[in-house]
Formats: C-alpha cells, sequence, structure tokens
C-alpha cells in the first residue's frame, strides 16, 4: 500500500520513529513499535523506506536512474561501516536486493524478502535498517539524515501533486549546467 500526497502525521511519526531506533540500534523498542503499529501504519513505513532508499539511490547517481552495476556498489558501500546490522537484515546483498527488486523494481517487500529471515521481527526491521544505512552513508554532506529525510519527504509530497505531464520538462531541467554553488532542489548543491 502507498499513500498519495500529503504524509499524515499518524504515519509520518511512526515512519520516524522506527527510523530512529534503527538509527540508534535500540532493535528491542523498534520491534515493539513495528508489532504495535496498525496494518495501516505499518504498510505505509513500508512504502516509505522504499520510497527513501530510491530517492537516495536516484540522488546519489546525479538523478539517474541506477544501474545494476551502481546499485551493487551503493549496496556495498552502504554496509561498509554498519557490520552490527547484518543481524538485522542490512547486508550487501539485502540492500542490493531491496534497492534493485523492491525500492527501484516495483516488487512487494514481501515476495522478494519473504522466506528470506528466520524471525517476523527480522523481516520487520530489515527494511528500516538498510533505509537507515542509505541515509547514513549517501545523505549530501552538508545535511544531517533527517535533514536530507525531510527534503525527502517534502519531494515525496510534491511529486503525487504534479502531472506526469511535467516529467520530460523536469528531467531538461535537472540535465541543465547549474552555476556553481547554486541550490540544485536536491537537498544540496552542484
Amino acid at each position: 500500500m502507498s499513500i498519495a500526497g500529503e504524509l499524515p502525521r499518524e504515519f509520518e511519526a511512526p515512519f520516524r520513529e522506527a527510523l530512529d531506533h534503527a538509527a540508534k540500534r535500540q532493535v528491542g523498542d523498534l520491534h515493539a513499535l513495528l508489532t504495535g503499529m496498525t496494518e495501516q501504519q505499518l504498510d505505509i513505513a513500508l512504502s516509505m523506506c522504499g520510497f527513501v532508499a530510491a530517492y537516495t539511490a536516484i540522488n546519489t547517481v546525479n538523478r539517474r536512474w541506477p544501474t545494476d552495476g551502481g546499485l551493487r556498489l551503493m549496496a556495498e558501500k552502504a554496509v561498509k561501516g554498519f557490520e552490527e546490522d547484518a543481524p538485522y537484515g542490512a547486508t550487501e546483498e539485502n540492500v542490493y536486493l531491496y534497492l534493485s527488486k523492491c525500492a527501484l523494481g516495483f516488487q512487494s517487500y514481501a515476495d522478494v524478502f519473504g522466506d528470506a529471515f528466520s524471525s517476523l521481527e527480522e523481516t520487520l526491521a530489515a527494511p528500516f535498517f538498510i533505509t537507515i544505512d542509505l541515509l547514513a552513508t549517501f545523505a549530501p554532506k552538508e545535511k544531517t539524515i533527517w535533514e536530507f529525510l525531510d527534503v525527502i519527504e517534502d519531494a515525496y509530497e510534491k511529486a503525487w501533486l504534479l502531472d506526469l505531464n511535467l516529467l520530460p520538462a523536469l528531467m531538461v531541467r535537472a540535465r541543465m549546467p547549474q552555476p556553481e554553488g547554486a541550490s540544485d532542489g536536491s537537498g544540496g548543491s552542484k
């Protein structure tokens, strides 16, 4: 399930809280939060993990659709320094599969990872650990993870309001040269 438009507080708050627990490696608190969410809150939180991961991947490669090799390199970089997250699903292979199959391939998380983990807790936690590791690795240097997440959520809300007929114009704008130091609208500057 996905929510189009503005992300209501009853969905945004638990999503951000889950990411915060993952960032702080508060596994027990994360599991308690996730199992206490309504089905709709959990579905939307998982959808938002996918959107954040996809946005981060595309932003990382200068607003282009990442190649398979690029996704593999992102997965490799995302797990370096976060080896302690491997028991929660944030392995290089899982990050790659999550990016390529779920976030950018639009396959359901359950279809891709349905039997990959030994417990419900691992199954639920993996997208949050993967997402927070991607944010920690690829957020623009001048932004905190949370500031970059604000940019992504704002982009999510605005994207649902746009007519897809604007896509060619946005693609042209994205490729236009920008003056040195000018904001490029991606949460950073060129």
